[in-house]
């Protein structure tokens, strides 16, 4: 079968999502990835000079390399970047229910500009999920060109075996705005108030860390709360494998690669109830969904939790079935890539 000889990855690769998705097609299709990436930084400023220069190393890479096939994170980004390269075929992955986010203001105008501009000239979009559909069609999207199939996660790295510590939560979401870690922890000062004592590990770095552990110290946490901090990917089976509860409370939610790996671990799953939730948990049978932004809320569900042993286990079981069967990453990474050698071939 004919297929892409030399491929190149644009977007973030210190995320754990990004790291599936390159390691998925580099063992099915046997090609070592290249990589290109705008180095972080927490100025937005700064972050827009970064992307202004990475457009032109982009333009000169274009000098010495050409690619069959690029795959790009993010319409709004690195999905705009790709139409740069000197490519035969481009596939962009949708990260977000929208990659317009935030969809107000003027950053929610240009950022759908460019989520047009970019899903008119690709030639494939992939959906991880169906909930990021109707966004991809409001940007006038070919619908032809749409696939929907999540990366999945390996199985053999997560397993729900192990001793449950009932009252252990993890959280395992970038310290960033849009994943309300704040919330959390006044979820977890009114539990204590009431008698109630979570203990809490948080996985994970970003621009929210020394206001977070201020605000644990203010709430006086620091006993409950451990900050670990970015981790190595092979560390994170085991804290899931303990942990009875997973906590996600963002304000928006696409396919959370995190949630399947929670799931796969046997842990119970409380989420913001929000579209790319409700595709996999139904509410009180496995896991909760609480309204987003609504730390009391959280509090009531985690209570609802530890007083059901049952339901846990009931859940601990549909869901490791759910994951396998639909989230599986080698069994969907064949399909994918098949259906990306389908791109490359013209059809």
């Amino acid at each position: 079968m004919n297929q892409p000889k030399s491929i190149l990855f644009l977007g973030e690769t210190y995320r754990a999502d990004a790291q599936t998705w390159i390691k998925g097609i580099e063992l099915a299709s046997g090609v070592a990835i290249d990589t290109l990436e705008v180095k972080s930084t927490t100025s937005r400023t700064g972050r827009l000079l970064k992307f202004f220069t990475f457009g032109i190393r982009v333009l000169k890479t274009n000098l010495h390399k050409s690619y069959d096939l690029v795959l790009a994170e993010r319409a709004t980004s690195y999905g705009f970047f790709s139409l740069l390269v000197n490519a035969k075929k481009r596939v962009v992955a949708q990260q977000g229910i929208t990659d317009a986010w935030p969809e107000d203001g003027w950053s929610g105008v240009y950022k759908r500009f460019l989520q047009r501009i970019v899903y008119r000239y690709v030639d494939l979009i992939h959906a991880w999920g169906e909930v990021m559909v109707p966004a991809i069609l409001n940007s006038g999207a070919n619908p032809n060109k749409i696939m929907i199939l999540p990366k999945g996660i390996d199985l053999e790295n997560y397993s729900p075996g192990g001793k449950k510590i009932s009252n252990l939560a993890i959280v395992t979401r970038s310290l960033t705005p849009v994943y309300q870690h704040e919330k959390i922890l006044h979820a977890l000062a009114i539990l204590k108030s009431e008698g109630v004592y979570l203990q809490l590990k948080i996985v994970g770095d970003g621009p929210l860390t020394p206001f977070l552990k201020e605000k644990t110290k203010k709430l006086g946490l620091e006993n409950q709360v451990e900050f670990l901090g970015r981790i190595p990917n092979i560390l994170l089976p085991k804290l899931l494998e303990n942990s009875g509860l997973y906590l996600s409370f963002p304000k928006t939610e696409g396919v959370s690669a995190s949630l399947f790996e929670a799931m796969a671990s046997g842990c119970f799953p409380i989420v913001s109830d929000l579209p790319g939730t409700r595709a996999f948990i139904n509410d009180k049978e496995n896991g909760i969904l609480v309204p987003s932004e609504d730390p009391e809320a959280l509090a009531k569900a985690v209570n609802f939790y530890l007083n059901n042993s049952d339901l846990a286990a009931r859940a601990r079981e549909y869901n490791r079935s759910f994951v396998e069967k639909h989230a599986d990453l080698k069994k969907n990474m064949k399909q994918i890539w098949n259906r990306y050698c389908t791109v490359f071939l013209g059809n």
